[in-house]
């Protein structure tokens, strides 16, 4: 069973007014050695990562979940993705490269960790919700080939109970989405009628001036039935 109807999914205009800027905060960060890294806004260094590994716990028993649910793993296979993910609301900082202060989401504190905009929809509440992970060019980031994502390719989200949401990739990725307009806001208020989780990193090239990589990629996914 889907955790909800088609029906109940509505647009969300409250990305208009929380991400007309887009996600400066995940930045494409260029990779150095570990001990010559400095923290970022919103990201530990990749020396201080501590990442859950999978099997280093004993794991409750995962069940389909028949409702929605705050997340607190990930998985991707098609990427090796398998990590934490955070709950983590709207944030207010300056957007690097307009200078205006914007309100954006919370990003994941460490590199190889994942966040849920918890602000916003629960995944598989019938409302589109957001996860965001970081990319690093040349390193290690959760998120670095998110990109490579195709239709068809499954996302789990399992809670911290054990229930499992599972949903495929519904399109090729977004990419190229210029952090300073509104390219963000308006493709994750665009959405494919059926997404139920929008997954968020950034890419592009690395400005050298605003600390930040120039643009966002986006992945929708949709709940699917588990057998």
């Amino acid at each position: 069973m889907r955790p909800a109807t088609r029906a109940d999914r509505r647009p969300l205009g409250v990305f208009l007014a929380v991400l007309l800027a887009g996600v400066a905060l995940l930045v494409w960060v260029q990779a150095r050695p570990a001990a010559e890294a400095a923290p970022r806004a919103g990201a530990a260094p990749a020396a201080g990562d501590v990442v859950p590994q999978p099997g280093s716990a004993p794991a409750p028993e995962a069940v389909p979940a028949d409702g929605p649910v705050v997340p607190a793993r990930i998985a991707i296979p098609a990427i090796e993705v398998d990590t934490v993910v955070e709950s983590r609301g709207t944030v207010r900082y300056e957007n690097p490269f307009t200078g205006e202060p914007v309100d954006g989401f919370g990003v994941p504190e460490s590199m190889r960790t994942t966040s849920w905009w918890s602000d916003g929809p629960q995944p598989g509440s019938g409302q589109m919700a957001v996860v965001l992970g970081h990319a690093q060019d040349g390193g290690h980031a959760v998120f670095n080939r998110l990109h490579e994502l195709a239709p068809g390719d499954r996302v789990t989200l399992t809670d911290r109970g054990g229930a499992v949401l599972t949903l495929e990739v519904l399109g090729a990725p977004l990419t190229g989405l210029d952090k300073s307009t509104a390219d963000l806001a308006d493709a994750l208020n665009g959405h494919p009628a059926d997404a139920d989780v929008a997954l968020v990193t950034c890419g592009g090239e690395f400005d050298e001036d605003a600390g930040a990589s120039a643009d966002n990629t986006v992945v929708f996914a949709t709940v699917v039935d588990q057998v």
